[in-house]
């Protein structure tokens, strides 16, 4: 009887660890695009009213996580992504303020370069015929600017250029070049091996221009060759600039590329997340914000204008954060910790790419009794409320488009809070039918022990006729 016993014993301490694995199993997050796939797997930007619907992959709505961070946190208002445009208007977007000037070709004179000749200029640094963007296909280089450019407030000075119609403006490189942190005049499925492709770039010291010539989309290559131009300035301001664009951009089939007009840019956040009772880090890509150009509006001798505006992030010193007056943020001063990058200057959300060191520094708490201590931002401030830094993982997990993310500002709480309580609820279970089985084996005479007896393992019966089977979820 012992043995017997012993034996239910360890099966009911496996059959609770399965299920407990089951309860605290995290659901994938959204499938993601990267950039050297074949097909896409992650729709970024919302379709435009009007335009023609390409393709659709049925993908199944998940949940997407969110940081280690209190609901009240993400009480604030995140910028809208998309809003109509009208002819030649200027509309706000918060950090730009965007206007389009369509067919108009004296803005085309102000604002289209002559690479060519640029290059010929004394101090000017480029490259008319670089061997990866020319004669290639999905490929994508980095570039050093020779100044500081400010993108969203925040100073970059390395990006990457893409041959499928776009810039690359995050801090680090992985293969979701699509997603999110783009500079893109007209991102889609051009293909630089066919004729007469070629990709030219230009730096010369108040400047940046990219020119993506005569390029042609690898599907549709018979529609004919696109030109067109970004021009990245040292204020921060950006412009597109199409000089040939040879059919409806709204047809371009994204069946095998993204196909978006606009920027975008986003935070990088570290977990550190439970699974299967340890602690494993994950680093997840949270898009902030972004602006989609409409497609309708991409036509030849098409200027579009992003001026950027200030933002907290680019104040470089307390006092100048602190007496910032801006239109749409207010402004104070984070004493982060050294370790965490230290001071900087944030709104009040913390929206920004340094929302990690914003959340573990407690800077929305900071904000509220802001002051200006040269000595204190010299030293790491001590923060019994502020979170540790996790371990940063060599490899990016996932990224967390914009519309997805304001989701799950309510789900955080559900999802964590009710794991554990499911795991405490089957360890107390597990406890009492232990006790239980204990107190039945060495009390036969009682109710539980005549129970035990009735049901022991040895009246347990198998059919012969047993059949396991698989159901395929492609049935």
């Amino acid at each position: 009887m012992l043995g017997t016993v012993i034996l239910r014993l360890l099966l009911l301490t496996s059959f609770v660890d399965i299920l407990a694995d089951a309860l605290t199993e995290h659901h994938d997050l959204p499938l993601i695009l990267r950039y050297e796939d074949s097909s896409p797997m992650f729709d970024l930007l919302p379709q435009s009213k009007g335009r023609v619907k390409r393709a659709s992959y049925n993908l199944p709505q998940q949940k997407a996580a969110v940081e280690q961070e209190g609901p009240d946190m993400w009480n604030t208002h995140i910028p809208d992504d998309v809003e109509e445009e009208k002819e030649n208007s200027t509309v706000d977007h918060q950090y730009y303020l965007m206007t389009i000037y369509s067919n108009r070709s004296e803005q085309m004179n102000n604002y289209w370069v002559d690479i060519d000749a640029m290059l010929k200029k004394p101090g000017v640094v480029g490259n008319a015929s670089h061997p990866l963007l020319s004669g290639t296909y999905r490929r994508a280089v980095g570039a050093k600017l020779t100044f500081k450019f400010p993108f969203y407030g925040h100073m970059m000075t390395n990006l990457t250029i893409a041959t499928g119609g776009f810039l690359y403006v995050g801090d680090q490189t992985h293969n979701w070049l699509a997603a999110t942190q783009y500079i893109a005049p007209l991102m889609a499925n051009f293909d630089t091996t066919l004729d007469g492709s070629s990709i030219v770039y230009a730096d010369d010291g108040e400047r940046f221009v990219v020119e993506w010539r005569k390029v042609q989309l690898r599907e549709q290559h018979q529609a004919g060759s696109f030109t067109f131009q970004t021009s990245l300035f040292k204020n921060g301001s950006i412009a597109f600039v199409y000089k040939n664009v040879p059919m409806n951009v709204s047809n371009i089939s994204d069946e095998q590329h993204p196909v978006k007009c606009g920027i975008s840019d986003a935070y990088l956040y570290h977990h550190m997340l439970m699974s299967h009772g340890t602690m494993s880090p994950k680093r997840v890509i949270y898009e902030y914000h972004r602006i989609e150009v409409p497609l309708e509006k991409v036509v030849p001798d098409t200027v579009v204008y992003l001026e950027a505006q200030p933002a907290c992030i680019q104040f470089a010193t307390c006092e100048a954060c602190s007496n910032a007056t801006l239109k749409h943020f207010t402004c104070s001063w984070c004493h982060a910790k050294k370790s965490h990058g230290g001071p900087f200057c944030t709104d009040q959300a913390g929206i920004h790419r340094r929302r990690q060191h914003w959340a573990e520094n407690n800077c929305k708490n900071q904000g509220k009794n802001m002051y200006c201590n040269a000595a204190t931002d010299e030293e790491e401030l001590e923060d019994d409320s502020s979170t540790p830094a996790s371990e940063r993982p060599s490899s990016l997990d996932d990224v967390i488009p914009l519309n997805k993310e304001r989701k799950t500002e309510k789900a955080k709480s559900r999802t964590d809070g009710g794991g554990y309580a499911a795991l405490v609820f089957i360890l107390g279970c597990s406890l009492c039918l232990v006790g239980w089985l204990a107190y039945a084996y060495y009390n036969p005479h009682t109710t539980s022990g005549q129970l035990l007896i009735k049901y022991r393992p040895s009246r347990w019966r198998v059919p012969s006729s047993h059949v396991r089977y698989s159901a395929s979820v492609h049935m």
